[in-house]
This record gives C-alpha cells, structure tokens and sequence, in this order.
C-alpha cells in the first residue's frame, strides 16, 4: 500500500502531535514490508535519521511561496495536486484535516480533539475556520477518524455526527527517552540554563484558555507566601482568545521573583526539565489526553491535573475537581508541596502506570486501522 502522510508538524515547533507522528513513523516500516510511506512537507525536509528509512519518501510540496505561509491554504489548494500525482493508495492527515475538495483517495483524518468545534470562542475567527470547519468536514468524508482517549472519540461522535465504528481510539505513550535516571550535571545545568530555583513547579504545553494557565498563576501568587522555597516555570506560546498577558499578570501579582515564563524551550531540554521539576501541572476543561502527563510520570515526577483527565493518568496524581477555580487549585499545589510522603508513593505509581504503555502498541494499532479501512 502507498501511503502519503501529511507530516508538516515535524517542520514546526515540536508539540504533542507532532511528537505522536515521530514515533508512529520510527515504527511503521518496520511493522510490515508491504507499505512505502510518502510524507509531505510544507517548506523543507528535517533532518531526521528515521525519515532515511528506505520506506519513506520525503517530499515537499510544490507551489508559490504566498500559498505556503497559510498551512491551511497549502493543504487545499496544493496538496490535492501532490497527491494526483502520487497515485496513493491512502492518504493520512495527521493533523485535523484533509484536502476537502480532492476525492482520489481514501483518507484518515487524526482529530486529537476538537476544542475549536466545542469551544470556539477560545479561537480567533481565522483558527474557528481554518481548524473548526475544516476538521468538522474532513471528518465527515474521511473513511476514518483517528483520536487518543474516549472523551475525544465520545466528543467527535456527538458533534460531528461521526458513527463509533469509524473512529479509533488509541492510548497514548511516553518516549523512551523519558525516565526516572537522574544526571546531576545534565541538572544543574537546567536550572542555571532556565535561572531555576531549587524547587519548581513546572506548566508546560501551548497555553489554550482551556488550560487554565491564569488560574495557575493565581492559585501559586496565594500560596507561595507559605512555599518560599518554591517556584513556578511557564513554558509555551500563548494562544489564549481573548488573549491573557502572561507577562503583566505575573508582573500584577508581584511574584516576578518566584514566577517564570519563557514561550520556547529545546526539545532536547525536555527530559531534564521534566526530572528536576518537583511537580508538573496541566489542568483542562476541554482535553481528554495530554501526553505531557505521561511523559513528567514516566520521567519520576508527580502529575497536578483535573478530573477530566483523571484517567489518563490513572487516578495517580493530585486531582483538581474544578480547574476553573482559583481556591481549589491553590488548596491542591499546597497540598502537594506539604505532602512529601504522597509524592513519592505518586512518584511509583506514576512510573509503573507508564509501564503498560508503548509506542510499539500504539503504532501497531492505528496501522491496523488504516489497514482496515
């Protein structure tokens, strides 16, 4: 089987989806000999060892540079062309939607939530389209709808109208380059990199309204008086609407000395952050699945998240009933930072939880999937 893929989102910032495409395409040819893959690029092929595999084929698309700066304008106006002239046999959107108005392949469309339909306010006019829309059809036309926990899939079912059969929940993984094994220097060396206390809590992820990243930093500005020695980093670029400054609320709560915020990060800083952090928190009251959670739990740090995303977790980590108030969350970090006993039963229970999962799993059944349709 010929399968083109859209793999744009390895050229851009390296986020969740683009971390899940990595490793399903580290596995996939060597899951079966009978598929060749064709990825798709927007501007320029990355470097990576895995895109050598002789299964693969990387190509970008061809077009003006003026369509190329819109993702969504290259995707429909340009990548129907790439793919007549391919002739596949499949075709896998790995990122919420499909070229809508070419119909000479079968297509899976990866929909790992769909936040933009449920809550579009959240969204500038431009994302409500690009995102909202688009996914809504690519969706409805796709010959299935991949998805990575049951509230996503439940999501997609009742607002999309899209039948159970044609959906695919798969569970996501850790890396394995993620674990518990501490490196004093690689440490030390990202607290002087990020000005880091001691002790941290660490947010970390593209800040959406629905990741309550204020509530956060309010919640930290009314505990931290009694946690001195105890601070916060903020990593990601924020993509609230309407938009929360970030700067100038850290700034109004004057805790600029215990609270950092950086919108970027390296890739390879990743691991580390993860280990030196005493916590990680990542709270929602849209998402399903964050694969952060696993990846802190697997690298030995305990989790602060929501109920909705209790059991991605498992249950093993500090659980905030009500995301969207500042009380709650600030009374669940305090418990936490005082409960060191807890922390360390969490920490056990968080790196076995991890154990169930691999990436092998998960490569294996969406490509039985694709397989099947």
């Amino acid at each position: 089987m010929k399968i083109g893929i859209d793999a744009r989102c390895i050229e851009w910032d390296r986020g969740g989806v683009a971390r899940i495409l990595i490793n399903m395409l580290k596995i996939w040819p060597t899951l079966s000999d009978q598929h060749r893959y064709i990825l798709y690029f927007q501007n320029e092929v990355p470097k990576d060892d895995f895109l050598k595999h002789p299964f693969i084929t990387c190509k970008v698309i061809k077009g003006p540079e003026f369509l190329k700066t819109k993702r969504i304008l290259a995707e429909q106006i340009l990548m129907p062309l790439q793919l007549k002239r391919d002739s596949l046999d499949l075709y896998f959107a790995s990122w919420y939607t499909s070229p809508l108005f070419y119909r000479g392949v079968k297509t899976i469309v990866a929909a790992w939530d769909i936040s933009y339909s449920t809550h579009p306010k959240h969204y500038s006019i431009w994302n409500r389209i690009s995102l909202g829309y688009f996914s809504k059809k690519s969706c409805e036309r796709a010959h299935g709808v991949v998805t990575c926990s049951i509230f996503d899939a439940d999501q997609i079912h009742k607002f999309y109208a899209i039948g159970k059969k044609k959906i695919c929940t798969i569970f996501l993984a850790a890396d394995d380059r993620f674990s518990p094994a501490v490196n004093a220097q690689k440490e030390q060396d990202i607290r002087l990199k990020f000005s880091l206390p001691d002790n941290f809590i660490l947010s970390l992820g593209a800040i959406y309204n629905r990741r309550n990243v204020g509530v956060i930093i309010d919640a930290f500005a009314k505990i931290q008086h009694k946690h001195p020695n105890t601070g916060l980093l903020i990593i990601g670029k924020n993509r609230t609407n309407p938009k929360i400054s970030i700067v100038d609320k850290i700034k109004d709560l004057d805790i600029e000395h215990k609270v950092i915020y950086r919108d970027w990060f390296d890739d390879e800083d990743l691991p580390d952050l993860y280990r030196a952090a005493d916590f990680y928190i990542c709270t929602s009251t849209v998402d399903g699945e964050t694969i952060m959670l696993k990846e802190s739990m697997k690298s030995g740090t305990p989790v602060i998240t929501s109920k909705l995303l209790e059991g991605t977790i498992g249950g093993n980590g500090y659980i905030i009933e009500n995301p969207e108030s500042i009380n709650e969350t600030a009374d669940v970090i305090a418990n936490a930072l005082s409960n060191t006993i807890n922390r360390k039963i969490l920490i056990e229970n968080g790196i076995a939880w991890n154990k169930q999962f691999s990436w092998d799993q998960v490569a294996k059944e969406t490509l039985d999937f694709i397989e099947s349709r």
